[in-house]
């Protein structure tokens, strides 16, 4: 039998409120054990190990505990679980769902092991009169201990779908099957290096909307290493974005990224409005921002943060 380690960072998953109810919880309550012990059935997939890495609403998760979660993957993969080195076979996080796709989507660029590691969740807490976790916590064993894609071994497995990293979003604020593959992945980027980094760049991301005010573009200039703006349709905005992040980009020399208010479609660097902006291809805004915070430990030029969002 293979040998999984479940790292538990807290989530609706792990929420507790009143009894019988879906909504009014706290994220991140129970403790991770007490929810695997209370689903017998994972003692026949696999032999399970279990780390309570933090107790958190996702709403909570930065960088600093991104780069915490994928170190301690990667030791778990090379050095072993516990004092025996016991070989780990497959990971499963859990997690809460209101930023699974990008804890996902991060993963799934630093990591460049081929053993499955599997996010999961749930839309309803654990005190709930019919709670989704234990579903999906051991529908997500059963895909961890399968071998995994050198391509991306990186997954969410939620209501009985296993999904790509790179293309899942969460498209319900509150039906049980709350996530989807939107898009196609691009090809597979090169691993980034992560491994003397304790924080991330930060990078704001401007919701475009009719009327919007162009200062909030200027304020979070200058309070940020890069802009990712959800534009209108194909990543369009009104003359005074046109204007604020010209600005941006000559003043302030941060790069811009150019992404789409709308979860389907593209956009290319033809279709950009302002120059010097960076586009995004089909990745969504939250995604393309990881992307962008990854690519400015690298580099500031938006030339190269370009290619890096070709690939």
């Amino acid at each position: 039998m293979k040998n999984i380690v479940i790292l538990a960072t807290g989530g609706t998953i792990a929420g507790a409120g009143e009894q019988g109810k879906n909504i009014g919880y706290k994220s991140g309550s129970i403790k991770a054990q007490t929810l695997i012990d209370a689903i017998p059935e994972l003692k026949n997939v696999a032999n399970i190990r279990v780390e309570q890495f933090c107790n958190i609403n996702s709403d909570d998760i930065t960088s600093e505990l991104w780069i915490s979660l994928a170190k301690r993957i990667k030791e778990l993969f090379e050095v072993g679980h516990g004092s025996t080195h016991e070989n780990v076979d497959g990971i499963v996080v859990m997690h809460g769902t209101d930023t699974m796709e990008e804890t996902a989507f991060f993963l799934s660029l630093v990591l460049n092991e081929v053993k499955p590691v599997v996010l999961t969740g749930s839309m309803r807490p654990a005190t709930a009169a019919e709670p989704d976790g234990p579903a999906n916590l051991l529908f997500a064993a059963k895909c961890a201990v399968v071998e995994g894609s050198s391509d991306c071994p990186v997954y969410v497995a939620f209501a009985g779908k296993l999904m790509d990293a790179r293309t899942v979003q969460k498209i319900h604020a509150n039906d049980l099957d709350a996530f989807a593959e939107i898009g196609t992945a691009q090809s597979s980027r090169p691993a980034f290096d992560i491994s003397s980094l304790h924080a991330l760049p930060k990078v704001s991301v401007l919701y475009f909307n009719a009327d919007a005010d162009a200062d909030l573009v200027r304020f979070a200039a200058e309070r940020s290493s890069g802009l990712v703006i959800a534009g209108a349709g194909a990543g369009e905005f009104s003359q005074s974005w046109v204007a604020a992040i010209s600005d941006a980009i000559a003043q302030k020399k941060i790069p811009v990224v150019i992404s789409s208010r709308i979860n389907r479609g593209s956009i290319v660097p033809e279709q950009l409005l302002v120059p010097g902006t960076i586009a995004a291809y089909g990745l969504p805004p939250a995604k393309a921002a990881v992307l962008l915070r990854l690519a400015l430990t690298i580099t500031r030029d938006p030339v190269e943060i370009q290619k890096i969002f070709n690939e």
